[in-house]
């Protein structure tokens, strides 16, 4: 398996990344960034303290003063890099792969993202090139740090607490780190119910895996919600670096209403700045960054190019329908979940409203589908990303554009095609051989129509259905 991958390093433990090939990679990025101090987070996986203990030692043994904070998500590393000013941060992790794969994720000086077009190329080549270096004369120190009090306290300058009103809440950590973060804010929130699940920090993930973006990972959530009656449900995923929403009803929110919500309440006091979104779903979102005095921008789907779109436009907020959401920290642009889950429940106390309330009516003028991921034609969705999986896609795509060449077509983000009343998105994974399309209109009845037109011309071309983001259209 190709462990060089778009966003991160990522592959089976003991088969495709060890702790030899870790050790080398660290100090590859050490002599890369002339890196002096570094600092470590790790998820709960089973191989992410071997992992991260390699990556100490290499560090270690290249002179560099290693502080590691243990448990966290990887928000708190990149935060960690951009507020204390580290020349590097790991954060040990497959994120949403967590259990079945290991990874690494990497954050340069200044928090400057690290992927495909940022670096990963060139970390790539050293490696297959790699050759001995010499343990440092002075070897690095390494400490321990307590992070979670800087952390907690830059989230609390984005809101205010004592407006939040009394609320239960359903939150499920995926066994995994996004419980800590909770457990930290949880006694700023003293009049907010938590109702938790799957809590406990537990590499083999015995509640369901990391990912709520798969709707079988959100059903506890969602009976939860149900039987306990909450205002609304949230979830992590493996390395809390993405947060997932459920209203009242148990009906998952695809991001794209959230982030425009926040991006609204971010404007009142920054009228004029930058918003970023992808083109996964982008017609709501603009409206509502206009009409509150901001200027929406899209940038493609990905962190390395959010965070270098948001750097360039001194953007104020970026967010990913997948459930990335970004903040400016002054001179650094990194995810945050925890700010986004606090400020969904003042925008609800501040409005009155429920979460379903709340995205009702943009549910119903600008609905979208969700993400549909579908395997390329002679490819498994679990195979690598090769030269010969791009020409199948390729061949796919060019029967969409033939299709759809009366629409505008574009190739913003692999494939764009607008229509005056509905537009869809085809993009590749950044790791897998498998296709991601999106689609989003004016009405409900309009984009189940083109929804179902492009799953049968995706199937008709030798495509295999692998999963979706289970959204639901509102009656």
């Amino acid at each position: 398996m190709e462990i060089f991958r778009a966003y991160d390093i990522r592959g089976e433990y003991g088969k495709d990344i060890d702790d030899e090939k870790a050790y080398k990679i660290v100090r590859i990025l050490v002599k890369t960034f002339n890196v002096k101090t570094m600092v470590i987070g790790r998820d709960v996986s089973l191989a992410s303290p071997k992992i991260q203990q390699a990556l100490i030692r290499g560090a270690r043994d290249s002179g560099v003063n290693v502080t590691d904070i243990g448990h966290a998500g990887t928000d708190v590393v990149y935060f960690c890099v951009g507020h204390l000013g580290y020349d590097l941060g790991l954060e040990v992790t497959a994120s949403h792969s967590a259990g079945h794969l290991s990874g690494i994720k990497i954050l340069g000086p200044g928090a400057r993202p690290f992927g495909a077009g940022c670096g990963m190329e060139e970390l790539k080549n050293d490696f297959l090139n790699y050759q001995d270096q010499p343990v440092a004369e002075q070897i690095g120190t390494l400490e321990q740090r307590d992070i979670w009090p800087d952390f907690i306290e830059t989230v609390l300058k984005f809101t205010e607490l004592k407006d939040i009103r009394p609320m239960k809440i359903v939150i499920d950590a995926s066994n995994s780190v996004g419980a800590i973060e909770i457990d930290k804010i949880a006694k700023h929130l003293p009049q907010v119910e938590i109702i938790k699940l799957n809590w406990e920090l537990d590499g083999y993930f015995p509640g369901h895996q990391p990912n709520p973006f798969l709707e079988e990972n959100r059903r506890q959530l969602v009976a939860k919600v149900k039987e306990t009656k909450a205002d609304l449900g949230m979830a992590f995923d493996g390395d809390a670096d993405r947060v997932y929403f459920v209203d009242g009803n148990g009906d998952y929110i695809f991001g794209v209403y959230l982030n425009a919500l926040i991006a609204e309440r971010m404007l009142k006091n920054n009228p004029g700045r930058v918003v970023l979104y992808d083109i996964r779903a982008y017609r709501y979102q603009e409206m509502k960054v206009k009409a509150a005095g901001g200027v929406p921008k899209l940038e493609l789907v990905g962190h390395a190019f959010i965070k270098k779109g948001m750097r360039r436009d001194n953007a104020i907020f970026a967010g990913e329908s997948s459930g990335h959401v970004y903040y400016s920290f002054g001179d650094y642009y990194v995810e945050n979940s925890l700010i986004a889950f606090i400020q969904i429940l003042q925008i609800m106390s501040e409005t009155g409203k429920t979460l379903e309330e709340l995205t009702k009516e943009p549910r119903k003028k600008y609905p979208v589908s969700g993400e549909w991921n579908f395997s390329l034609p002679g490819f498994a969705a679990t195979d690598d990303l090769t030269p010969e999986a791009i020409q199948a896609m390729n061949e796919v795509l060019d029967k969409v554009r033939e299709k759809y060449a009366d629409g505008e077509v574009s190739d913003f983000d692999t494939l764009t095609v607008k229509y005056p009343d509905w537009n869809f998105n085809i993009r590749p994974s950044a790791n897998d051989p498998v296709i991601r399309f999106t689609a989003e209109a004016n009405e409900v009845k309009l984009l189940i129509e083109k929804q179902n037109e492009l799953i049968n011309l995706l199937k008709e071309t030798g495509c295999q259905y692998v999963n979706d983001s289970g959204v639901k259209q509102p009656e």
